[in-house]
């Protein structure tokens, strides 16, 4: 939009008029000023030629010395003339004079508005006789003046005026009006089209003219100009777009595939060939079903074809066919191609090789529902195993028997050879009790020297006993381990469906009292879980009479396990591990032989408030002792998480200690955050505004649900020390925690270690990128005042 201004033309022609208004007021003021002295000097003229008329008569009456002769000159003079008063002096006397009425006394002294003349004789024009002196009449005779100049003034004013309108009349008409309707013609001009401007009617041959006439040829010149800089910068533009997606399309490394409408191969990319081995020349003008791998069928690819015709697109693996014959799993993105009439023009297919994914999920997919030792399935797929178990025997009136089975001694091989014989111990009690199995039972480790055995159509306990008879005498045989012979046994608690339960969790809490029941009355032994055994529960009763007396009493206390980072060494954090101390028996009981009775009981709720608010008590005692702050980590119980109290306890236990929410980490289990993902979800949200960092606990040997782990916005993953005793051992050791660090990387997770006890388990976590570590080979759990010591003699790293 043009600014707004006064037109060129406009100010010229106020400029003209200006001009010429001002050099006609200089005229009329010139002319007013001439015609005003030429009338005063007319005026003068008038009173000396009526003088000079009288001066005879006058000269006569002087010589004669006739006074009257002399009144009558002087009355004369003011008849015939405008004076006031007149005097006519005689050889130095007054000899007579007159006056007009009303002009007042006689003069007697000359001044500048008396007019003076001299009388010589009649005789001797030489001899000066007298004089005549009068007063015009002044005011008269300037009034008379201004009337003749106003009247010529305005004579010469409208002249002016008349000149001034011709003037501006002819600059209009000439000048004005045709480089006006120029200017308007620049204005509405397209320079876009071939618009040029209208000669103005009489100008073709002056400069007006020839002024259009170069604007028009300059504006040609112009257009000329800027369809040429146009047309480069348009081939430029067309040059930078189509070089930017060939050079996206050469240089991506996914691969794409372009076919026309009827879906033959017109162009592949680089990295089509770097994926399937195909080169541009094998597969231009081919159908790319070339690719194919056989393992979709007809309904797959109807379904693709549907959606790409009506949506437009279609997304989803396909397994295809490499030129080696390797057959590869696939992510597509297929695009329909439309012209402007909504014709297809072609299809775009983009595709990456997704073959190391999914061998990390399949990996990770059976980490989740098995034993990362023995690869035997774990607790998840055990009870779905059970529970086909329970309805094949169903269907064919049997019935199904759940062996729990624990070794025994089995503490003793480790703490004398070493975690990697006991687990070479555990894959040889594996093979042994699969030679007593049939194809449709299962076999099950539950954790450390624990197993179960899922025996399906059980119709005899004979059946059953018999197997237990076997199973016992194999496991007592000899173990070679690293040139000695071990000899160890099991108990087996044996629990039958539907006699003892009709639900996986009564069955194995019912083999689980009878093994107990085996291992009361010695070891190598099976026992049928009958109702009398009681024994179990009266010991757990008597157990939550002293738990009780311990929350109360101050029998908890609580130990520090360091954690370390591995590239550096510096301790980062520690975990904090509950301790009974029972004063009665002066022994120590672990968390494994009585967290699980005070979650029964309800006490967990308790002890779990206890154990955060004095880690938290802890770490500020040590602030206060110039220890640098460390994270202190504390594991939270599945009936803590599962409603709102760990919430409440964390806050309190903040607020009542003062210590930074920063120091605080909290660790659960997968089983706990899964069992409900949206309350979990919920719930970590509402622990992340506290400001506590989160961590899963024994990672990998629950659900390990991939989609949920990016729902839940934990922190850290901790991975389980089974994975870490089997570096070094078996050929999935390494590989199971390199997918879990991998997993942890991809979701931007610090991943630890815990169980870390050789040299050689350090250096592999190191190896295959494990940020942290926690084990014997660091530190053992200790007690406060130890680990404070234990903190001042080793390197940390400061904690932002």
């Amino acid at each position: 939009m043009y600014p707004q201004h006064r037109s060129l033309l406009a100010k010229t022609l106020l400029i003209v008029a200006g001009a010429t208004c001002l050099t006609s007021a200089m005229i009329v003021i010139a002319a007013i000023l001439i015609t005003y002295r030429q009338f005063e000097s007319n005026a003068k003229d008038n009173l000396d030629e009526t003088i000079e008329a009288m001066r005879s008569m006058a000269s006569i009456a002087c010589y004669a010395k006739d006074a009257m002769l002399a009144k009558e000159t002087a009355q004369a003079i003011i008849k015939n003339s405008n004076v006031l008063q007149v005097s006519i002096t005689a050889y130095g006397k007054v000899l007579g004079s007159a006056a007009r009425a009303g002009s007042g006394p006689l003069f007697t002294e000359a001044s500048d508005r008396v007019i003076e003349r001299s009388l010589s004789s009649p005789f001797d024009s030489d001899e000066i006789i007298g004089k005549v002196s009068l007063m015009p009449n002044w005011p008269e005779i300037n009034r008379r003046v201004l009337q003749s100049v106003e009247s010529n003034a305005t004579m010469m004013l409208f002249m002016a005026i008349a000149i001034i309108s011709v003037v501006g009349f002819v600059i209009t008409f000439f000048i004005v009006h045709p480089v006006q309707m120029i200017s308007n013609q620049l204005h509405r001009l397209n320079t876009h089209e071939d618009d040029v401007l209208k000669m103005p009617e009489g100008h073709e041959a002056n400069e007006l003219g020839r002024l259009v006439a170069d604007i028009n040829d300059l504006l040609g010149r112009l257009r000329s100009s800027l369809a040429r800089e146009h047309e480069l910068h348009l081939q430029q533009v067309i040059h930078e777009k189509l070089r930017l997606p060939a050079a996206v399309f050469e240089h991506s490394h996914e691969g794409i595939t372009i076919t026309d409408a009827e879906n033959n191969i017109v162009a592949v990319n680089r990295a089509f060939t770097q994926i399937t081995g195909y080169s541009e020349t094998d597969v231009l003008g081919r159908n790319p079903s070339v690719l194919a791998s056989g393992r979709h069928g007809k309904e797959f690819y109807a379904r693709m074809w549907r959606s790409l015709t009506t949506l437009g697109y279609w997304k989803g693996e396909v397994w295809n066919r490499c030129k080696n014959g390797e057959i590869k799993p696939k992510w597509f993105s297929i695009s329909v191609i439309r012209d402007g009439t909504g014709k297809v023009e072609n299809y775009l297919a983009i595709f990456s090789d997704i073959t190391d994914r999914k061998r990390a999920e399949e990996r990770i997919e059976f980490l989740a529902h098995h034993d990362a030792l023995t690869q035997l399935p774990n607790r998840v797929l055990t009870r779905d195993r059970f529970e086909q178990a329970v309805a094949s025997a169903a269907r064919d009136n049997a019935g199904v028997a759940l062996l729990y089975i624990d070794l025994d001694n089995f503490k003793y091989v480790n703490d004398t050879f070493g975690h990697q014989a006991g687990d070479h111990l555990l894959l040889t009690v594996v093979e042994r009790l699969k030679k007593h199995m049939r194809d449709s039972d299962t076999i099950s480790r539950q954790g450390g020297d624990e197993f179960l055995l899922i025996l399906g159509h059980i119709r005899d306990k004979d059946v059953v006993e018999r197997v237990c008879r076997q199973l016992l005498g194999n496991i007592a045989s000899p173990f070679d381990i690293e040139g000695h012979l071990v000899g160890i046994s099991a108990c087996i608690g044996v629990a039958m469906y539907p006699e003892d339960g009709t639900d996986f969790g009564t069955l194995l809490k019912n083999a689980d009292a009878a093994m107990y029941a085996a291992k009361t009355g010695g070891k190598n032994a099976y026992r049928f879980y009958v109702e009398e055994m009681n024994l179990d529960a009266l010991d757990k009763l008597r157990l939550k009479a002293h738990l009780r007396n311990a929350i109360t009493n101050g029998g908890f206390r609580l130990a520090y396990q360091a954690q370390i980072d591995i590239a550096s060494g510096n301790i980062v954090g520690a975990e904090a591990l509950v301790r009974w101390h029972r004063s009665d028996e002066h022994d120590i009981i672990t968390p494994d032989r009585f967290i699980a009775l005070a979650e029964e009981s309800g006490l967990i709720g308790d002890i779990g408030n206890w154990v955060i608010e004095e880690a938290c008590r802890q770490a500020t005692r040590w602030f206060t002792a110039d220890i640098p702050p460390l994270v202190i980590s504390v594991n939270v119980s599945s009936l803590q998480f599962n409603g709102e109290a760990i919430v409440a306890s964390v806050r309190n236990a903040l607020l009542r200690t003062g210590m930074p929410s920063s120091w605080l980490g909290l660790e659960f289990t997968e089983t706990v955050l899964l069992s409900d993902i949206r309350h979990s979800v919920a719930i970590i949200e509402k622990l992340k505004s506290l400001g506590v960092s989160l961590s899963i606990d024994d990672f990998g040997t629950g659900y390990s649900s991939l989609s949920y782990l990016q729902q839940l916005k934990v922190d850290k993953l901790k991975i389980d020390q089974s994975f870490v005793r089997n570096i070094g051992s078996t050929p999935e050791g390494s590989g199971i925690i390199e997918a879990i660090v991998h997993l942890g990387q991809a979701l931007k997770l610090t991943v630890i270690a815990e169980g870390v006890e050789t040299a050689q388990q350090l250096a592999t976590l190191k190896a295959l990128g494990c940020d942290e570590a926690q084990g014997y080979l660091i530190s053992r759990p200790l007690e406060a005042e130890a680990f404070e010591q234990f903190l001042r003699e080793r390197p940390r790293r400061k904690l932002q």
